[in-house]
């Protein structure tokens, strides 16, 4: 495996997004982000015309790739159905993992959108990508704990809001329409939040019964999205296409509230 992934340097299109993130990504943010896209008024759309979507999407954020996102949600799927051949759900997720960030196509800024996530209301982990870049963010010289208590569980952390929290809600409303098991949602919610998963951040805040379990989960499944960046040769044939095609229809119901 490739030890020159997630490789960020300065003066880049990552670094100006991720400056734009934390001048922008606060508490107030957040909550207002939530108010707005909890709701699920956008627009009444299929899974299959959201990953259509991903056909135009480059993820500015992301250092290791310049192609659309689509291309990276069947490397991730078929990275999962290698090792699990028969755990369709577990695919489906790897297909469907990004499509949050249909958020762009509601004109919002890619800061908002894509990148690591990270928690508002409390200090910011020096182990963040860019760390210098907070120098004028709110929380850089916040308490450890801030707004929270110790042990409150990562579930009531609030997140620098982007496509995990909107993809989530979007299943955890939708869930008469779709048969996507509760315990994969999280998985979704928290792939990119990188300075916990990934740096060991924020453990005080940890649950220790009900996270230790969604940590394993997510930390899994970061193996099949990072290292299927790899897969540059991967051929996206008709044979794939109509392969997840058919378990989207399995799996998904009806059209969507977004």
């Amino acid at each position: 495996m490739s030890n020159t992934l997630r490789t960020y340097e300065e003066n880049s299109k990552q670094c100006e997004l991720y400056t734009a993130m934390y001048q922008n990504q606060n508490l107030k943010f957040v909550l207002h982000q939530k108010g707005k896209y909890e709701k699920l008024n956008n627009k009444i759309m299929s899974i299959h015309k959201a990953l259509s979507l991903m056909d135009t999407f480059v993820d500015s954020s992301d250092p290791d790739v310049d192609e659309p996102n689509s291309v990276h949600a069947f490397q991730t799927a078929e990275r999962i159905r290698r090792k699990y051949p028969d755990d369709k759900e577990y695919q489906i997720i790897g297909l469907i993992h990004d499509l949050g960030k249909v958020l762009f196509t509601f004109g919002e800024p890619e800061w908002s959108v894509t990148g690591d996530t990270f928690v508002v209301g409390c200090k910011l982990p020096e182990s963040m990508v860019y760390y210098e870049k907070t120098i004028n963010h709110p929380d850089r010289d916040n308490t450890p704990f801030g707004i929270y208590e110790e042990g409150c569980g990562i579930d009531n952390l609030y997140i620098s809001f982007g496509h995990d929290e909107y993809l989530y809600q979007v299943l955890k409303q939708n869930d008469e329409n779709h048969k996507i098991s509760k315990k994969y949602w999280n998985i979704i919610r928290y792939h990119s939040f990188y300075p916990w998963h990934d740096k060991g951040e924020y453990k005080y805040l940890m649950n220790k019964e009900k996270d230790l379990e969604t940590l394993k989960l997510v930390q899994e499944f970061n193996a099949f999205d990072l290292y299927s960046k790899e897969d540059v040769d991967l051929e996206i044939t008709n044979e794939i296409k109509t392969y997840y095609k058919n378990l989207l229809n399995e799996y998904f119901l009806k059209d969507l509230q977004w």
